[in-house]
């Protein structure tokens, strides 16, 4: 046994050893610059800083980076002195010590009027040390407009989804987040609804100032909202009486809550034709809460519809 456990001591200090001196070098050829992704900042919120990082090794040399500020954007082009102002004195960053971030400042501009979210681009031109560029060379800058018509309404929702199948163990918590339809002003996407915590569609919602109501079409597909895929929403009277040629209409408050009666979802994927639950909707604006819909649902109500 003692020979055992000197064998086990040399060993140890073999691989102990041996580990010391596979030194690992990060490769210079991989040095490179990038943004870490694209932006999106309010127009009547403060400076957004869009970080531009180095990566190299400790003891680099110190590295200069040139960028541009453009329009080479899909959506609507922001102007530079109109609909936003770059706050940094060139447009140059300097690394001295060779590797870690910088940031390009911009400061939105907040007018009065309706235009719509405005975009800008973020390109990285040159680096003084010929370093490769990232997989972000170029950022896009979101600006979003706080002026929309329904803009009480643009946010995250938690949704006290109330069933009519199994009131109370049937129940579900939706968190929903809303965002302006870029084709019409009278819309908003609502994304999140159910509970599958991904593969959700979009689904539009229409507004009423006036009458202070929401409509959401007949057969509207809210994608994959519990795991089975396909889920179409329609009104109902009840559970599981669905009504198919008639849209589905709540109402809305000036505090930006709703309320929505007799949702009805279907499956139009697996189990297609089949009802999963009809819900009186109570919709509270959250603007902390986050896009993960984590509540669990009654494990009967999951499974009743596997063979």
């Amino acid at each position: 046994k003692k020979i055992v456990y000197i064998l086990l001591i040399f060993l140890a200090v073999g691989t102990f050893t041996s580990c010391e001196n596979e030194i690992i070098k990060f490769d210079e050829s991989k040095y490179f610059v990038a943004f870490l992704g694209n932006s999106s900042a309010p127009e009547q919120g403060g400076a957004i800083g869009i970080p531009v990082m180095v990566a190299a090794e400790l003891g680099s040399p110190a590295i200069n980076v040139t960028f541009t500020v453009g329009a080479d954007v899909l959506g609507t082009a922001a102007v530079e002195g109109s609909d936003f102002t770059v706050l940094n004195s060139t447009t140059e960053l300097t690394f001295a010590d060779g590797w870690g971030y910088d940031t390009i400042w911009i400061q939105p501009t907040d007018n009065d009027i309706f235009t719509g979210n405005k975009e800008l681009s973020l390109t990285l031109t040159s680096n003084s040390l010929d370093y490769d560029f990232g997989a972000f060379s170029t950022a896009i800058v979101t600006l979003i407009d706080n002026e929309h018509p329904l803009k009480d309404y643009i946010g995250t929702y938690t949704v006290d989804a109330k069933s009519y199948g199994v009131p109370g163990d049937w129940d579900e918590a939706w968190t929903v987040v809303t965002e302006a339809d870029p084709e019409d002003t009278n819309n908003l996407l609502f994304t999140g609804i159910g509970t599958s915590g991904g593969g959700y569609l979009p689904v539009i919602g229409t507004f009423d100032l006036e009458a202070m109501t929401i409509t959401f079409a007949a057969g509207t597909d809210a994608g994959d909202a519990y795991g089975y895929g396909s889920t179409l929403i329609y009104a109902a009277e009840g559970y599981p009486n669905l009504l198919k040629t008639i849209n589905l209409v709540g109402t809305i408050s000036e505090d930006g809550s709703m309320h929505v009666d007799q949702w009805g979802m279907e499956m139009n994927d697996q189990y297609k034709g089949d009802v999963w639950d009809v819900f009186d909707t109570y919709w509270t604006m959250n603007k902390s809460a986050s896009l993960s819909n984590s509540k669990k649902i009654n494990d009967s109500k999951l499974n009743r519809f596997r063979k």
